[in-house]
């Protein structure tokens, strides 16, 4: 069951990184509904992985934060701000 802390946190690095590289980088690694994919799909298996492991080690607390970091500001954010305050055109 440890191999599910690394697996979690390896999908949080590299959505991370995903993020980080396409908005603050300025290139585009993966064309753009790829990268949603990404940035959607990659951290919600992170946090299955990461609650579904055993022990309260330093990994799965680090992969359960970063994974709802990468999920709240790629997702859940720009969700809520385009349907709530940019509705008008």
């Amino acid at each position: 069951m440890k191999k599910f802390e690394g697996i979690s946190f390896a999908l949080f690095i590299f959505s991370a990184l995903v993020y980080l590289i396409s908005i603050y980088g300025g290139v585009d690694l993966f064309p753009g509904q790829i990268t949603i994919i990404i940035l959607t799909v990659f951290p919600i298996i992170g946090l299955i992985l990461a609650f579904s492991s055993k022990g309260g080690g330093f990994m799965k607390v680090i992969s359960i934060i970063g994974n709802l970091a990468v999920l709240m500001i790629a997702v859940i954010v720009p969700v809520i701000v385009t349907t709530f305050f940019w509705n008008q055109p």
